[in-house]
């Protein structure tokens, strides 16, 4: 069986909301509302993103979600132990089931690396200090988000394995905020 292999492409500035074309000039448009477009000089690429991109962030950040409550942690694994069992043992290209419902905002950090990098930095076994960092704090059946501004790009962690996942809708992650008080039952 061939293993996959994964791309991560970067998003192209003609593909981009804020980008525009005046004739043979471009200009982008994606900076706060009172500062004026920012012409392209002939210098900047022509497809990928320049050094100066409002949305680009610099260093990529790392966010850490996890499972809002115990039932949601079991019902990940009662999912997806199948996966890996019809994938007989192959980690790289099984398929995980994801929610996001059922998974919050647990840690956010500045990370030095592409998602490119970082994939292939989580599967070699030579442990930078960066990725024996992310091992030691993130938890079986957790997600990792690298958002570099421009394309986030998700993970699912496995037993020291992270796994591209094709599809992570972060606006239906839980709020990470205190759990609301219960109502009721208590005097006055």
């Amino acid at each position: 069986m061939e293993k996959t292999k994964y791309t991560f492409p970067v998003p192209t500035c003609p593909g981009c909301q804020y980008h525009q074309v005046v004739g043979c000039t471009r200009y982008c448009n994606g900076f706060p509302k009172k500062r004026k477009p920012k012409r392209f000089r002939k210098s900047d690429p022509k497809y990928k993103p320049p050094r100066w991109c409002p949305r680009l962030i610099s260093p990529p950040v790392c966010r850490v979600y996890g499972f809002v409550n115990s039932e949601a942690s079991i019902m990940d694994w009662l999912l997806n132990r199948e996966a890996s069992a019809a994938r007989s043992g192959n980690e790289q290209d099984a398929y995980r089931s994801v929610s996001a419902h059922r998974y919050k905002l647990r840690l956010e950090f500045p990370l030095g690396m592409t998602a490119k990098q970082f994939y292939d930095a989580m599967l070699s076994d030579v442990s930078t200090c960066v990725t024996s960092e992310i091992r030691n704090q993130v938890e079986y059946g957790e997600v990792i988000e690298i958002d570099d501004g421009l394309k986030p790009y998700y993970f699912y962690f496995d037993t020291f394995r992270a796994i591209p996942l094709s599809y992570f809708d972060r606006s239906r992650v839980q709020p990470s905020g205190p759990a609301p008080a219960e109502k009721g039952g208590g005097q006055g």
